[in-house]
């Protein structure tokens, strides 16, 4: 079925975009379902101990690009958010991002919900929403976090 409403075409032109086809090419992410206003995408990620996994975000859609996205990180088991037990570990920031703060958002300044919270859009505007924004934005944002255990490895001795 063909977007009909801005917002639905706003989305399809993201999930064709060049950046976004890099993004699967590359192993980075993937979509796992779509139907507007619902994105699941699988999100690659590097565990503490060095093992690579994958996690995923539930993308709420309504508004977009005007209204940024509320995305929340999934369980695809039980189609809701991902237990705080279950979330990632690692680095401080990877901690404080997918914290459970009182909404089951993803605590970015890009999210619909915690892009207001603390003043973040004047305080980290490179990384609050705006309408120019992409998905990809948002993606390579979760997907930086996700990896960043690898940058925290100590580097081994070559033998």
């Amino acid at each position: 079925m063909a977007a009909t409403t801005p917002s639905e075409q706003a989305v399809e032109a993201d999930l064709t975009s060049a950046a976004f086809r890099a993004g699967v090419s590359r192993g980075c992410w993937r979509k796992v379902s779509y139907t507007f206003p619902i994105l699941v995408i699988g999100i690659a990620a590097v565990e503490p101990d060095g093992t690579s996994s994958e996690y995923y975000f539930r993308f709420e859609l309504t508004g977009f690009p005007a209204t940024g996205p509320h995305v929340t990180i999934w369980d695809l088991e039980t189609n809701q958010a991902l237990n705080p037990t279950k979330r990632p570990k690692g680095t401080a920031r990877v901690t404080e991002t997918f914290k459970e703060w009182g909404h089951e958002t993803v605590y970015r300044p890009w999210d619909r919900l915690a892009g207001p919270h603390n003043n973040w859009s004047n305080t980290h505007p490179s990384l609050a929403w705006n309408p120019l924004r992409h998905l990809t934005f948002i993606l390579g944002d979760i997907h930086g976090l996700l990896t960043s255990n690898t940058l925290a490895q100590p580097v081994r001795q070559a033998t």
